[in-house]
């Protein structure tokens, strides 16, 4: 966990066992939990719009923030995180997922073309989780049966975010999830800034 709270409270139950967990491991159980129930979601017709998002927002938090207050010990309020495929104008302020590379250089799916990306171009930047995805369909908009069997969630949409600032400087961006470690960061909630 990167701790940018200002005050240092831990106020939650701590889950011993989730100690030996690493924040990727919890967050590729949740990839690996939508990859579960995405074609069952298809059968019903909840694979896209407003049932995609009531199904699967309440999930990302359960699965993946909840957690993370077990781990940490600290309380994780659900409106004082970054929602699952939310694009924020500012990541300061509320709870979210780093992403952290693997490698010193990568590829990056933007606007439908693989283009490479290193360290040097991120410089004063981070990396920070919206979403699974493919870079291709998008589950929020129209998608019918036959796109929907096409899915796949191999990949890590991400917001690029000035460090400084918190405000993002590319967003939609996607980036095979085999790329990164994930890091929670537990941030004190700044309404201000938020609205």
């Amino acid at each position: 966990m990167i701790d940018k709270r200002l005050s240092r409270v831990n106020d939650h139950e701590i889950d011993d066992a989730l100690q030996k967990i690493s924040d990727t491991t919890i967050l590729l159980n949740f990839q690996e939990a939508l990859v579960s129930l995405y074609p069952h979601l298809i059968s019903i017709h909840a694979h896209a719009y407003d049932a995609w998002d009531d199904i699967i927002m309440p999930l990302f938090y359960q699965l993946v923030y909840k957690t993370f207050a077990f781990k940490y010990g600290i309380d994780v309020k659900t409106d004082e995180t970054h929602t699952y495929m939310y694009t924020l104008r500012c990541y300061k302020g509320i709870n979210h997922i780093e992403c952290i590379p693997k490698h010193p250089s990568f590829k990056v799916f933007i606007n439908d073309e693989w283009i490479d990306m290193d360290e040097s171009s991120l410089e004063e930047k981070v990396l920070v989780f919206k979403s699974f995805g493919d870079g291709i369909y998008s589950l929020t908009g129209g998608l019918d049966i036959k796109e929907a069997f096409k899915v796949s969630f191999h990949l890590v949409e991400v917001d690029i975010v000035c460090v400084k600032t918190g405000y993002r400087s590319k967003t939609s961006t996607f980036i095979n999830k085999e790329q990164f470690d994930f890091v929670f960061v537990a941030e004190t909630y700044d309404k201000e800034i938020q609205d």
